[in-house]
């Protein structure tokens, strides 16, 4: 329970700390910049709500009482307390030190953060960075619990009333190496790669999902006979001769990519939006929105390629 007095300022310790530093009422106001008067009734208003004499007067000195020089220990603690309070607020405007959680989607950790690192840590090196790969699922999870300033990612039920801002929409392509013809055909629809081996993502991917809900898939793409649970795990699949997939045109920029080949298929046109998701009523600290704004900014630079449309 707080024993704090309520008609207790901040006004009256510092008062209070300068009288006892100069050990007189006058050079004390001159510190403070107050009138001599105000000063003394300062002190007398916080002698009245503590209930205690912290000084004894005569005609020429002023002296701390026991209990006021016990007193001005606390006092002095709290001030240097506050003091260094201050300071740390004023790094993190300052972007001296913070610290940033986001989850995210893997390609979106590798296209859009992991670039812009670099130059945001030789610039602010005392910001330190947790980046955590999940699906769509789990980032809404970890922003409603509060464990990240920030999520990056696909919609999700089990976002609930979690705010979202939409980032960027891509189109999805096929990902295959580069002998493969249908990169090269003048039209590509899905029903092309019924023929073809085809390796996918685990099903609780937004990718997996968007593929899943589109028009006109065949079989082998609805059902791989593999399933992988990030992007360069797939590619890698898709190097060693396992079959072709289908990923988004931001997905494709990873850059486990490599040699392989990407083009977007004509149809279905299908767009997956990755947005912004947030807590509500949750202002993103300094370095949070430093990084956000480097992500935004990486989004720019991505919008000359094919397929990728930042909202």
């Amino acid at each position: 329970m707080s024993v704090f007095p309520n008609n207790v300022s901040l006004r009256q310790l510092r008062a209070f700390d300068e009288v006892a530093r100069q050990g007189a009422f006058a050079p004390a106001a001159r510190e403070l910049c107050l009138t001599q008067s105000a000063l003394s009734e300062s002190i007398r208003q916080l002698e009245e709500a503590l209930g205690m004499r912290l000084f004894d007067r005569t005609t020429r000195t002023v002296g701390l009482t026991s209990a006021g020089q016990a007193f001005l220990v606390d006092v002095r603690q709290a001030f240097d307390t506050l003091e260094q309070g201050f300071q740390n607020l004023g790094d993190l405007v300052a972007l001296r030190r913070g610290k940033v959680r986001i989850a995210a989607a893997p390609s979106v950790l590798a296209v859009l953060l992991l670039p812009v690192l670099p130059a945001l840590r030789a610039q602010h090196p005392g910001i330190e960075i947790d980046l955590i790969e999940d699906s769509a699922e789990g980032i809404a999870q970890r922003v409603q619990a509060g464990l990240v300033d920030f999520g990056v990612g696909a919609a999700h039920p089990a976002g609930g009333d979690l705010l979202t801002q939409p980032l960027v929409s891509d189109a999805m392509g096929l990902v295959a190496r580069a002998d493969e013809p249908l990169l090269h055909a003048k039209r590509l629809v899905a029903a092309d790669l019924a023929h073809l081996p085809f390796v996918g993502l685990t099903t609780d991917t937004a990718i997996s999902q968007l593929l899943a809900a589109a028009p006109g898939m065949p079989q082998n793409v609805l059902q791989p006979a593999l399933r992988l649970s990030n992007p360069q795990l797939l590619f890698e699949a898709v190097s060693l001769g396992l079959g072709v997939t289908i990923v988004p045109a931001l997905t494709a920029r990873h850059p486990a990519l490599g040699h392989l080949g990407f083009r977007l298929i004509d149809e279905p046109h299908i767009v997956r939006r990755t947005l912004l998701i947030q807590r509500p009523r949750r202002a993103l600290s300094p370095a949070a929105q430093l990084l956000f704004d480097a992500l935004a900014a990486q989004l720019k630079t991505l919008a000359r390629y094919d397929g990728i449309a930042p909202d």
